[in-house]
């Protein structure tokens, strides 16, 4: 029998408002009051409070004293910190996860992972395709079992995740991320460390280069 794990209200309106940022139905620089939220979730403060508390400890509002908070704006330093943060532990994340005993289920997973991946580009499912993708990276810090490594991955990929949302027209193609990623299962697979460390890092390289030249793009052309 699975275990019910029960939600606080402060737990329902983090999870509300963390997935409502994270996909840019609260924009970012849009401020969260205290009062509004207590309206919207006809709660008293305490539990918006925790759920605000939260939100800032991730990284995902600064806090406005006496009002509540606002929500993280991205500037270029912050999304060349953010890529290269999360470079970082992905690269540890595949140190440790193949070094695993259990290196032979990693290999299943990611290729697995991979299918999947070219099977929703391939039927043009998008959204899909983006929730395998970052699965992709999720099975690394699985199978790595470090649970201070996956929970500082969990909260950067939060701000990662709403610049994908923000300039998902400007990242890098679906096609690209996909054939980068068969290379990185292709050397996992060949127990090629080397070589699958060089290709992640290029991956996050890339996309962090093709995303900063395209605003810059789209900032001139307008």
């Amino acid at each position: 029998m699975n275990n019910v794990v029960k939600m606080t209200l402060a737990d329902q309106i983090y999870n509300i408002l963390k997935e409502d940022i994270i996909n840019q139905n609260i924009k970012c620089g849009e401020k969260l009051t205290s009062k509004i939220l207590q309206e919207r979730f006809n709660v008293s403060s305490t539990p918006i409070r925790e759920a605000l508390n939260r939100l800032g400890q991730e990284g995902l509002i600064d806090h406005i004293t006496n009002v509540g908070g606002k929500v993280i704006e991205f500037n270029e330093k912050d999304i060349n910190e953010i890529y290269d943060f999360c470079a970082c532990l992905d690269l540890e994340a595949l140190r440790l996860s193949m070094e695993s005993i259990k290196k032979k289920e990693l290999v299943l997973e990611i290729n697995n992972s991979v299918r999947l991946q070219e099977k929703y580009l391939e039927s043009d499912n998008i959204e899909e395709f983006m929730i395998e993708s970052d699965n992709f990276h999720d099975i690394l810090f699985r199978y790595a079992d470090n649970s201070r490594l996956y929970n500082a991955s969990k909260n950067i990929r939060s701000q990662f995740s709403i610049l994908a949302n923000i300039y998902q027209n400007l990242t890098v193609t679906k096609s690209v991320v996909l054939l980068e990623h068969k290379d990185i299962a292709r050397a996992m697979k060949d127990n090629d460390f080397s070589k699958a460390s060089f290709l992640m890092k290029n991956h996050f390289k890339h996309a962090k280069e093709y995303l900063l030249e395209n605003i810059k793009k789209a900032s001139i052309e307008n």
